[in-house]
């Protein structure tokens, strides 16, 4: 049975969103972790278990949003959600790293003592499930 593309277009999205739905779920506990690991002295082994969980979702969330993804011209564009995914991914792995170092320095210290979250980048993600709701309204309208 072959969809029509207005159809194709609307699973996509609707799957799309799902993903997008549980990756903005996700902030909050990916948030806490980083602001763990930034705390002075040493970091608690259960915030790298935790972190771990939240960055294997990200994953997770990153693999099906790279495999919905299409080229499109209409906003929200996937691929954009991908790279987002990708970036929490990034930020909770180098949290993580400096939390947890095979050897630590004074510059890697730093580093570690100056992450303050997700940032600009968890906004957007945000902001793209609003537009992602948005589209599909409109294709439903």
């Amino acid at each position: 049975m072959l969809l029509d593309p207005a159809t194709a277009e609307l699973v996509r999205l609707t799957a799309l969103l799902e993903v997008v739905v549980q990756a903005v779920a996700l902030q909050d506990r990916a948030e806490a972790v980083i602001s763990h690991c930034a705390q002075p002295g040493e970091t608690p082994w259960d915030v790298a278990r935790a972190g771990r969980a939240v960055a294997s979702q990200y994953s997770r969330l990153s693999g099906w949003a790279a495999d919905l993804a299409w080229q499109t011209d209409r906003p929200p564009p996937p691929q954009r959600i991908v790279e987002l995914l990708r970036y929490h991914l990034g930020v909770l792995d180098c949290a993580l790293k400096l939390a947890f170092p095979r050897y630590r320095t004074d510059r890697l210290e730093s580093r570690r003592l100056s992450m303050t979250g997700l940032g600009p980048p968890a906004r957007e993600l945000r902001d793209l499930e609003s537009a992602l709701r948005h589209r599909i309204t409109t294709l439903t309208a």
